[in-house]
């Protein structure tokens, strides 16, 4: 009984693994929800415990008894996976910017995408990519950025994850004047509108350190 149940979690452990390659590969691993990202992540690191206690078994009994390095194929395999799975998802995915042939309402909303997929994928650890959405928004405001409150939303998101407070404060006047036009949409609604104006606000305020308003920052 107890070995057909470790062989079934190892199992179930070795497919959520497996789903994170294929998912990462396919890149459509950001279009689930952050839980589903987090329950792999989770998965990966149960499978690498339950690798770890095998592994200790194995050499504590050594000496007294041969035992079977099967047990330990499972694990090894899905732990493997999951990181080729997260390899893949760092390096794989869209360009963090569109075509500059676009016009300025899709190359927001296609940068509020890759932006939203970073977020779900170990390419979030890799700045540039804000870095690149960041200077494009700040080029697209330059010229005139289009004025309907989702498109002010998209581009204040994308600042948010700048790294200057005036990348800050720009995405709080956007937010602010996008909250107070009033917005519908599938993506944005008027509270979440809201939200990303106290957000943003409070994200420029800790930039200058001082204190936040809203508390929607954590503090480390």
């Amino acid at each position: 009984m107890r070995r057909r149940l470790g062989a079934a979690l190892s199992v179930g452990a070795a497919c959520l693994a497996v789903a994170l390659v294929v998912l990462a590969l396919l890149d459509v691993a950001p279009a689930l929800p952050l839980a589903a990202f987090v329950l792999g992540i989770v998965a990966t690191v149960v499978t690498g415990l339950v690798l770890c206690l095998l592994l200790l078994l194995r050499l504590l009994r050594v000496r007294k008894r041969p035992v079977s390095a099967r047990p330990l194929l499972i694990p090894a395999a899905a732990v493997g996976a999951s990181i080729l799975g997260l390899l893949a998802g760092y390096l794989a995915g869209p360009a963090p910017v569109p075509s500059p042939s676009l016009d300025a309402a899709d190359q927001l909303t296609c940068m509020y995408r890759t932006d939203q997929r970073d977020r779900v994928t170990l390419r979030w650890l890799n700045t540039s990519r804000d870095d690149a959405r960041v200077a494009r928004v700040l080029e697209l405001r330059r010229a005139g950025l289009a004025q309907e409150p989702e498109q002010l939303l998209d581009a204040a998101i994308i600042l948010q994850h700048g790294h200057d407070s005036s990348h800050y404060r720009i995405a709080y006047e956007l937010a602010k004047v996008a909250s107070e036009k009033g917005v519908n949409t599938r993506r944005w609604t008027q509270s979440s509108a809201e939200w990303l104006t106290k957000a943003t606000y409070d994200r420029w305020m800790l930039s200058l350190g001082k204190p936040q308003v809203y508390g929607t920052q954590k503090e480390f």
